[in-house]
C-alpha cells in the first residue's frame, strides 16, 4: 500500500469514529502514531565497485584487482596493404603482319613494385582479400590470356588463370572480367634477381607473367603498332595473416581517459591508504623490438585537483623484446613498468582521489632500426597490448571523507494538511553498519530546480562494527544504530515542494587516520520509515 492510499484509510477511520462518537457530549481526544515505510536496502562492497574487480582471496579480507587494457592491436591494424593495381602491357614497336590461329605472339615475364610507404615486405599469406582481373583485347579474332603470378601459391599451385576474350578493336577493345578469391595464399615479394633465382634482399616485388595466343578457331589477323595489349590486376581489401620483412619504425601514440566512477561522489575530506603499486604491462606478441614511453598519468578530483604522476620513468623509453617460438610455439615477451612509493609520488598520486584519469603512450616499432636485417614477423595470433593494473588488499583509512548520493522522490503536503493534523513527522533510519568505519549523516532538500530549500546537519553517527558486537554466525563485528530525523514545520509544509534528497555520509575509520582492513562479508544494511504522530480532536 502506498502512502496515499494509507492516509485515505487514516481519513476513513476518522469519519467512522466521528459517527460513532457522535452522541458524546463531551470533546473526545487522541493521539496516534502512523508509521509510512520509506526505502530499505543493503549493501555490499559488490554493490560499491565499479572499476575495480573485489577478489575474497583469503576468505578475510577484499583484495581490490584494477585493470585497463589500453592497448589491443593486431598486424592488421599496422601493416596495411592499400588497394593496388598493377599493370602489364604489351604493344608491337613494328608491325608483326598477319598473325595465324593458335599463335602464341607474347610470352614474358615482369616484375611490379607494390607502393607500401616505410615497410620493406619478403613474404606475406592473405587471410582475405581479392584480385580482381580485367583484359583488354584489341584485335580482330579471339585471344587466350594467360595469367600467371609465379610468387603467388596456395597448396602447392602457382597463381594461374587462363581467359578467353572475343574480337575487339584498336578504338574499342573487348574487355573480360574475373575475380580470384586470395585467402589462404602466401605471396613471395623477393623477386628474381639477374640470374633467374630467388633475390633474398628484395622487397615488395610482385612478378606476372603475361602470355597472349590467337584464337586456334579464328582467323589469321594482323597485329598493329596501335593495338595494345593489356591485363590489369587490382589488389582489393587485403588482410595480412603472417608477414615477413622489415615493417619501419611506426609509433602508435594516444591519451585516453578512464573515471573511477565511486570517487565522482567523494566530495571532500580524506582517505589513507596501504602502499598501492600502478604496473603498466606490455605483452610483444610480433617478432619485432618496440620500445614503449610513458608520457602522462595523471587524475583529477571534484574540487577539481590535479596529481601528475612523478617518475623517472614517466617520459623514458623502455625497450621490448621481439616475441620467441613460431606459428603455434609463440611466446609473447612482456616488460612491465612498475610505480610506487620508491620511485614515484604514489602517496599523493592515490590520495587526491582523483576519479579522472588520463594515461599517455606511445609504442615504437624498431626503435633501433632494422637491426634484425629485415626479419621482422607476425603470425596470425600475433598482437601487442599495453594494460595497467592495480592490486592490493582493500585497506583504509578515513578522516572526513565525505559521499554523496541523490534521491527522488514523490511526497506531497497536500494530504497531511487536508487529512491529518500532525503533531510531529520524522525519519527513521535503523542502520546495521559491518564495516570498521563510522559516519554522519546529512540531509538536503532540493526543489525541482535543484536548489537546496532546507538542510538538516549533524545527525546522529553511525557507528563503527568496531564499537559492536560479534555476530558468532558470521563471525563478523556488527554495529546496530538507530538515528531518527525530525522535521520541522517548515519542512512538512513544502513537503510537495520537495524533489530530490542529497544524503551525504562523512566516514572516519574507528582507529583514527591509519589504515583498515575491510571484512570481506562486510555490508550496511538500512531500513528507513515516516512516523507521523497526530493529535485528534472530535466536539
Amino acid at each position: 500500500m502506498n502512502i496515499k492510499a494509507l492516509f485515505y484509510y487514516f481519513f476513513f477511520l476518522l469519519v467512522l469514529t466521528g459517527i460513532t462518537l457522535s452522541c458524546r457530549k463531551e470533546p473526545t481526544r487522541w493521539e496516534t502514531d502512523w508509521v509510512f515505510p520509506f526505502v530499505s536496502d543493503t549493501l555490499d562492497l559488490s554493490n560499491l565497485h565499479n572499476d575495480s574487480t573485489l577478489n575474497n582471496y583469503n576468505s578475510i579480507n577484499y583484495l581490490v584487482d584494477l585493470r585497463r587494457d589500453v592497448l589491443d592491436i593486431s598486424l592488421s591494424d599496422f601493416l596495411i596493404i592499400p588497394d593496388t593495381t598493377i599493370a602489364q602491357s604489351f604493344s608491337p614497336t613494328i608491325g608483326i603482319g598477319s598473325v595465324p590461329a593458335g599463335f602464341t605472339f607474347y610470352n614474358e615475364v615482369e616484375a611490379h613494385q607494390l607502393s607500401i610507404p616505410d615497410v620493406e615486405l619478403k613474404r606475406i599469406i592473405v587471410s582475405e582479400g581479392v584480385i580482381e582481373l580485367k583484359v583488354f583485347n584489341p584485335i580482330a579474332t579471339g585471344a587466350y590470356y594467360t595469367i600467371e603470378m609465379p610468387g603467388v601459391v596456395k597448396n602447392g599451385l602457382t597463381l594461374e588463370q587462363t581467359f578467353f576474350i572475343p574480337a575487339g578493336t584498336t578504338d574499342q577493345p573487348s574487355i573480360a572480367v574475373d575475380v580470384i578469391v586470395l585467402d589462404g595464399y602466401e605471396i613471395d615479394l623477393r623477386g628474381e634477381d639477374i640470374e633467374g633465382t630467388v633475390n633474398v634482399s628484395g622487397f615488395n616485388t610482385l612478378q606476372t607473367s603475361l602470355s597472349i595466343m590467337s584464337d586456334p578457331d579464328g582467323d589469321a589477323v594482323p597485329i598493329s603498332t596501335s593495338d595494345i595489349f593489356e591485363v590489369e590486376a587490382k589488389f582489393i581489401d587485403v588482410s595480412i595473416g603472417y608477414a615477413q620483412g622489415y615493417f619501419g619504425d611506426q609509433v602508435f601514440s594516444d591519451t585516453i581517459s578512464f573515471e573511477v566512477p565511486l570517487l565522482n561522489q567523494i566530495t571532500s575530506g580524506a582517505l589513507a591508504l596501504n602502499e598501492i603499486p600502478i604496473d603498466i604491462t606490455v605483452s610483444n606478441g610480433t617478432k619485432i623490438p618496440f620500445s614503449t614511453n610513458i608520457s602522462l598519468l595523471k587524475n583529477t578530483n571534484y574540487i577539481p585537483q590535479t596529481v601528475h604522476l612523478s617518475s623517472a620513468l614517466i617520459g623514458a623509453p623502455q625497450l621490448i623484446s621481439p616475441a620467441s617460438g613460431f606459428w603455434s610455439s609463440l611466446t609473447p615477451s612482456s616488460q612491465m613498468i612498475s610505480f610506487d612509493n620508491s620511485n614515484s609520488n604514489m602517496t599523493a598520486y592515490i590520495e587526491n582521489l582523483g576519479y579522472t584519469h588520463e594515461l599517455g603512450y606511445e609504442v615504437r616499432m624498431n626503435p633501433l632500426g632494422n637491426i634484425t636485417g629485415s626479419y621482422n614477423e607476425v603470425f596470425p595470433n600475433s598482437r601487442l597490448k599495453l594494460s595497467l593494473s592495480s592490486q592490493f588488499p582493500l585497506s583504509v583509512g578515513l578522516n572526513g571523507l565525505t559521499i554523496e548520493d541523490t534521491l527522488s522522490l514523490n511526497l506531497s503536503s497536500k494530504i497531511v494538511q487536508e487529512f491529518i493534523v500532525a503533531e510531529e513527522v520524522s525519519l527513521n533510519i535503523s542502520v546495521v553498519n559491518a564495516f570498521p568505519i563510522s559516519g554522519m549523516l546529512h540531509l538536503l532538500f532540493l526543489d525541482e530546480m535543484g536548489s537546496v530549500i532546507h538542510e538538516i546537519t549533524n545527525v546522529n553517527e553511525i557507528g563503527s562494527s568496531m564499537e559492536g558486537l560479534l555476530d558468532p554466525l558470521e563471525n563478523l563485528l556488527k554495529n546496530e544504530t538507530s538515528v531518527e530525523i525530525v522535521l520541522n514545520s517548515s519542512i512538512i509544509d513544502d513537503l510537495d515542494r520537495i524533489d530530490q534528497v542529497i544524503l551525504k555520509a562523512e566516514f572516519n575509520t574507528a582507529n583514527g587516520f591509519t589504515p583498515q582492513a575491510i571484512p570481506s562479508n562486510a555490508f550496511l544494511g538500512f531500513s528507513s520509515y515516516f512516523k507521523v504522530k497526530t493529535r485528534n480532536t472530535i466536539e
